[in-house]
C-alpha cells in the first residue's frame, strides 16, 4: 500500500484499492459494492453483498470438498450468517434473481435451497440458534454431490435408471464426509442423510417414515423439492411458482401438510409481490393455493 503503488493503480483505472492482507469479509463487502448498480438503494446493496458473501463461502466449501480437504468451518459460518441476514431482509425475489445468474447447476441448487430454507425458518419464527442449524443443513445438504461424476451432474437430459442410482448415493456420501470430519450437529448430519426421505416411506436411502423424520429434515425436503421444480434446466422449463407449489400440495402424505401450508405463504407471497411490481394480474390458481 505504498503511495507509488496506489498512484500506479489509479493510473490503471482502479476503482477500489485494498491491501493484500485485507480480511475476506472486507473484500467480499467491497466486491458487493462494486457489483451494485449506482441507482440501487442501500438496503438492496447490502442484500447483494450478503449474497456475494454466501456465494463465495459456498465456493470455498465446494472447492475443499472436491479436493478431499477438510470443510472450512469459517466458510460455513460465513454462509449461514449471510443467509439469515438476507432472510431478515425479506426479499426472496431478490435472492432468486441473483441465484439465476449462476451457470453451475449444483451451485444454483444449493444457493436456492439455502435461501428458501432461511426464509422459511424466518417465517416460522424460529429462534436464532435453530435458524442457524436449518441454514447450515441447507448449505450442506448436497455436499455429497461433489463425488458424483460430472457427466451425471451436468447431463443435459434426464438421467437413466443406472445414473439415477448413482445420484442417489449423494446423501450417504455427504453424511459420511461430515461424520469423518466431526464437529457437526446431529440434526445437520440427519438432514444431509435424509433430505430425500418422505413421510409415507417412499423416499431414500432408508425408507424412513412418519415420526422417524425430524422437523428440520421435513423443512429441507420441502425446499429441496420446490427448488428442483422451479430450477432452469436444459431438459425442462422451470415451473411457475404457483404450479410448483401446487405440485407440493399434490404430493399429499409424502410431505408435512402443515409445513407445506406455511411454505406457501413464503413463496406465493413473494410471487404476488413480484406480480404487483410488474403490474401483471395475479393468477387465481396461485392465490387459491396461498389460502
Amino acid at each position: 500500500m505504498s503511495s507509488r503503488c496506489q498512484i500506479q493503480a489509479n493510473a490503471l483505472g482502479a476503482t477500489e484499492i485494498l491491501p493484500a492482507d485485507v480480511s475476506t469479509a472486507v473484500l467480499l463487502d467491497r466486491v458487493g459494492l462494486l457489483l451494485a448498480p449506482p441507482s440501487q438503494s442501500e438496503d438492496a446493496a447490502a442484500f447483494g453483498r450478503r449474497f456475494v458473501a454466501a456465494s463465495a463461502a459456498l465456493s470455498d466449501l465446494m472447492g475443499a470438498a472436491e479436493a478431499g480437504a477438510g470443510l472450512p468451518l469459517q466458510a460455513i459460518e460465513d454462509s449461514v450468517t449471510a443467509l439469515n441476514r438476507a432472510a431478515d431482509g425479506g426479499d426472496l425475489n431478490a435472492w432468486l434473481d441473483m441465484v439465476w445468474r449462476h451457470d453451475d447447476a449444483t451451485y444454483q441448487h444449493c444457493l436456492l435451497v439455502s435461501g428458501l430454507a432461511a426464509a422459511f425458518a424466518q417465517r416460522l419464527g424460529f429462534r436464532e440458534a435453530d435458524r442457524r442449524l436449518i441454514a447450515e443443513a441447507a448449505v450442506l445438504h448436497d455436499i455429497g454431490k461433489v463425488q458424483i461424476p460430472l457427466e451425471i451432474l451436468r447431463k443435459p437430459e434426464s438421467l437413466s435408471p443406472a445414473e439415477r442410482e448413482v445420484m442417489r448415493r449423494h446423501p450417504g456420501i455427504g453424511h459420511d464426509m461430515l461424520v469423518a470430519q466431526g464437529g457437526f450437529a446431529p440434526i445437520v448430519l440427519t438432514a444431509v442423510l435424509s433430505h430425500h426421505e418422505y413421510l409415507d416411506g417412499s423416499g431414500y436411502p432408508h425408507g424412513l417414515s412418519g415420526d422417524g423424520i425430524p422437523d428440520v429434515v421435513r423443512i429441507i425436503t420441502i425446499c429441496d423439492v420446490y427448488a428442483a421444480l422451479i430450477e432452469r434446466r436444459s431438459y425442462k422449463p422451470p415451473m411457475p411458482p404457483g404450479d410448483a407449489y401446487a405440485a407440493l400440495v399434490a404430493m399429499g402424505g409424502k410431505l408435512d401438510r402443515d409445513l407445506v401450508r406455511v411454505f406457501g405463504e413464503v413463496v406465493l407471497d413473494s410471487e404476488i409481490m413480484r406480480l404487483g411490481q410488474y403490474g401483471r394480474p395475479i393468477l387465481k390458481r396461485a392465490a387459491g393455493h396461498a389460502a
